[in-house]
């Protein structure tokens, strides 16, 4: 029988457990760093809280062990998902690209209900109370060494985003049991580049296509961002770890062909009016990026109509708009991350529980544990389906 549990972090995944696992009479306490719940949960999907995605596929997550999420997908399904956050009384709306939101579109209502649940069901909450230490003695677990419990899920998160309370406890926690950790690093962040002249660009947003990824690209005074930039920084993050430098190339006008571009921009040249370059491009694409792109398509810097373009001057034209080159030496790193890669290794976690295989009555969901996913509402749904697992595994055998 089980007495009692602690959960360590009122984040995502142990907010819903606790809420599966009281709901069937199990005592429940979660100790939380922070003065209130769900902080980090507040601030996803730019206030609005991405809660799933309509298309959950293996193929949006990663880990070393990638097939480890395989049975968390199929056990806690989108429908699965839609039917236990209309039971909290929770309806959905839906935005692009499968990703869903609260119909209020406000992360607080997703926070407040799932509080407010946990609470009628008898959760107790201590705030402002950090896990100092965790220990397994006479088959107890004991947390800063005071109150005793028999089992401990650690839902305390990564280090994204320390702003709001992120920090390495969990790793440190799953440590102590024996387990590894595969190396973290900045996921779902924007890019520093080395790149001349962001200034003129700064501010500028575009949607444009990187690596075959279309989505909005934001360009800034350290370098880029937007939500085509966050698809494809884990690859890039990655990398860095072992390279100095990358290149990231942008289509700044992914819905046309090169030869399209060609034959308009061609076109648009008037040999009886003759136009300042920058002028000339104004009607295709945003100003302050028309400077940039001129500078950088290596044409002549004393070029300055367009009486003096050539064919080929055309073509540099046309390659750097659709070929924008940076040169990306690092990362905003955790301080602006909204998920971070690695973590716990899953080789020691069971699939189908949670369950720690190094060390019986302890369990490890959410963002602790070596998986996450593509931008889109993923992350947050591995957070309620590792919290489903576990808390099923637990009633189980209550």
């Amino acid at each position: 029988m089980i007495n009692s549990v602690a959960i360590i972090g009122a984040g995502a995944s142990g907010l819903i457990s606790s809420i599966l696992l009281a709901s069937k009479n199990i005592k429940v306490s979660i100790y939380e760093k922070n003065n209130k719940v769900g902080k980090k949960l507040l601030a996803t999907g730019n206030g609005r809280c991405n809660i799933t995605n309509e298309n959950i596929s293996i193929k949006n997550f990663h880990s070393k062990n990638k097939d480890f999420v395989n049975y968390a997908l199929d056990s806690f399904t989108y429908d699965d998902c839609k039917s236990l956050f209309n039971r909290l009384g929770l309806e959905f709306s839906y935005g692009q690209k499968g990703r869903v939101y609260p119909m209020s579109l406000q992360a607080s209502s997703v926070v407040e209900l799932l509080e407010y649940e946990a609470i009628r069901l008898g959760v107790k909450f201590y705030l402002n109370a950090p896990v100092e230490t965790l220990e397994y003695k006479n088959s107890k677990f004991v947390i800063n060494n005071n109150e005793n419990y028999s089992k401990v899920i650690i839902a305390s998160g990564s280090l994204a985003m320390p702003k709001l309370g992120s920090n390495d406890s969990g790793y440190r926690f799953a440590k102590s049991f024996g387990h590894k950790i595969i190396t973290p690093f900045a996921s779902l962040v924007q890019l520093v580049s080395s790149n001349k002249n962001l200034d003129m660009i700064t501010g500028v947003k575009i949607e444009g296509s990187v690596n075959g990824i279309v989505g909005d690209v934001l360009f800034t005074k350290y370098g880029i961002s937007g939500s085509a930039i966050l698809d494809i920084s884990r690859e890039i993050s990655n990398k860095l770890q072992s390279q100095k430098n990358l290149k990231v190339c942008i289509d700044t006008m992914p819905s046309i062909s090169k030869d399209k571009l060609f034959t308009m921009l061609s076109q648009s040249l008037d040999s009886k009016n003759s136009k300042d370059i920058f002028m000339w491009l104004n009607g295709f694409i945003n100003k302050k990026l028309a400077k940039y792109i001129v500078i950088n398509s290596k044409i002549a810097s004393n070029i300055k109509s367009t009486s003096f373009l050539s064919k080929k001057d055309i073509e540099n034209i046309v390659n750097t708009i659709k070929n924008l080159e940076f040169n990306i030496i690092d990362t905003k790193g955790f301080e602006t991350s909204e998920v971070c890669a690695g973590g716990v290794d899953t080789q020691q976690i069971s699939s189908k529980t949670m369950e720690s295989n190094l060390q019986k009555d302890l369990y490890l969901i959410g963002e602790v544990v070596d998986v996450d996913g593509d931008c889109g509402g993923y992350n947050l749904h591995w957070a309620w389906a590792s919290g489903y697992l576990c808390a099923m595994d637990i009633i189980k055998k209550s």
